[in-house]
């Protein structure tokens, strides 16, 4: 992606002034090409102008970012959140693997967001904004699935597909049956704090492992269980009890 054309959607005028300079002053490569202040004006916007990139604002009263998204049931470009809560709808924006930048904007963020939007594959949004609907709208406990970046685009994940996953500093390896991996920029905190009410319990500093996936409890001095890839992974002292707990609602003991 060459020259890369954005439009940004922000119920605050300040706001979108704010953004627009730090696009057109410090990110190469960037035009911006269209601006709006609610979901209407954004969508005949969107309509009528070819956009790669939309920097859209969560919380327009009375509507939401949602929302516009909702008016296309498909999507040909990429989005990127922009919030000034830093807890609402992050989980769902998480799930999605969809880049979201917190108020007050910093110039770093924006060009690593736009860095994912280079590399990225604009078929795989429709993909993505299918599930952000779904997880928006439906229970929680009924979301089954996660996108996680990968070279190309984005790969979309089941949940029950993940065996464990491995802390490696600041990265996760999310280990998937049929003998893949993949090495995703995000701390394993964040992946418990998405992943501890799928199954998923936090037995190691270093391993978030799916429940469904155990195949053997190993008890003793070296307490641990085997995974469905014969991954022996330790159990630490202090979860050790808690996580047997945990484990009889799942399985009987």
């Amino acid at each position: 992606m060459s020259n890369i054309k954005a439009a940004i959607v922000d119920d605050e005028v300040r706001n979108i002034h704010i953004l627009r300079n730090i696009l057109e002053n410090y990110c190469k490569d960037v035009t911006v090409v269209g601006e709006a202040q609610n979901i209407h004006d954004a969508a005949e916007m969107i309509k009528n102008t070819q956009i790669d990139v939309l920097f859209l604002d969560i919380e327009m009263p009375p509507h939401n970012g949602f929302q516009l998204l909702e008016m296309f049931p498909v999507l040909n470009f990429e989005v990127i959140f922009i919030t000034a809560f830093q807890e609402y709808a992050l989980q769902a924006i998480k799930f999605a693997a969809l880049d979201y930048l917190l108020k007050p904007i910093k110039v770093s963020e924006v060009e690593d967001a736009l860095e994912k939007v280079k590399k990225s594959k604009k078929g795989r949004l429709n993909e993505l904004a299918s599930i952000l609907k779904d997880y928006v709208k439906n229970n929680d406990n009924a979301f089954s699935k996660i996108v996680i970046p990968v070279n190309d685009g984005y790969n979309v994940i089941d949940l029950k597909d993940i065996i464990y996953c491995e802390a490696f500093d600041s990265y996760t390896k999310i280990q998937l049956i049929n003998n893949v991996s993949h090495l995703i920029s995000k701390s394993l905190k964040e992946y418990e704090e998405m992943l501890s009410d799928k199954g998923f319990y936090r037995v190691h500093k270093s391993f978030l492992i799916n429940i469904h996936h155990i195949v053997k409890i190993i008890k003793g001095l070296g307490t641990a269980v085997v995974m469905s890839d014969q991954k022996n992974i330790p159990i630490s002292s202090r979860k050790k009890d808690e996580f047997f707990a945990q484990l009889k609602g799942v399985i009987n003991l």
